[in-house]
């Protein structure tokens, strides 16, 4: 049977993402360099994590650390190894910049939606950075995208859960509630009527070793936090399933 959410864990490593299907992950999404926010993964650890699983596989496009106002060239890159990734047998891909501007950069996303197909498509959360994030939101609503990852502007997804609430109503297109995902916000945010999240649930992995040059500590993902998210989901919607049940019974 289908899940009646989707839970999207953003893993770097094929043993990530062992761990986040082991926890109930629905969808993975591939991001390397998790203390710099996430940067487009190698060619290695792509084709290494989708032959790792059966779910489907999403890639961030981001060719560096830093703002997300990008160049030509670092556009073309995004697009080029967006075109590799699909090519290679990622389900889809995240994209999204912003212009000088600070506005969310459109001709990014409509390049990739007219080169690979909107149903490839998930915006990433460059939308939430826009100076006019509902504004940006209101034209994003016409394109033909698959999803959406964000916090409707509003830095993590509890906070912003109700704008997202109201943008999916609007929207054909998936919203993944994105931004510090916990256990007790996902299940409230299921409550409140989104189905779609997105979240990292990784903890330190300690320190091997400390390099001379170089920081020692890494942060996997962890299938207990994983599970702990599925669990809170599922409680609510159980919850909701009894109280449906019980407004039925005469």
């Amino acid at each position: 049977m289908d899940s009646p959410f989707d839970l999207q864990i953003i893993c770097s490593t094929p043993g990530d993402v062992a761990r986040a299907q082991r926890g109930g992950a629905t969808r993975i999404e591939l991001s390397a360099c998790y203390t710099a926010g996430g940067v487009t993964p190698s060619p290695g650890s792509i084709q290494s994590c989708i032959a790792a699983t059966d779910l489907p596989v999403l890639v961030a496009m981001r060719p560096r650390e830093g703002h997300l106002v990008y160049s030509p060239s670092e556009r073309e890159i995004i697009l080029n190894d967006a075109a590799w990734s699909l090519e290679k047998g990622a389900s889809g891909v995240l994209i999204g910049g912003l212009t000088g501007h600070l506005e969310f950069d459109f001709d990014l996303i409509e390049t990739a939606i007219s080169r690979f197909g909107g149903d490839k498509i998930m915006v990433n959360r460059a939308l939430d950075s826009a100076k006019k994030t509902s504004r940006d939101f209101e034209r994003l609503a016409e394109l033909p995208i698959a999803a959406l990852a964000s916090s409707a502007g509003a830095g993590n997804a509890i906070k912003g859960h109700l704008q997202l609430v109201d943008w999916q109503s609007q929207v054909d297109f998936d919203i993944f509630a994105s931004g510090a995902v916990l256990p007790g916000g996902a299940g409230r945010m299921w409550t409140a009527g989104l189905s779609c999240f997105r979240a990292s649930a990784r903890k330190s992995g300690g320190v091997a070793h400390e390099g001379r040059w170089f920081e020692g500590e890494i942060y996997p993902v962890d299938a207990q936090r994983v599970a702990h998210l599925v669990k809170s989901i599922n409680r609510s919607i159980a919850a909701e399933e009894e109280d449906t049940e019980g407004s039925l019974t005469p």
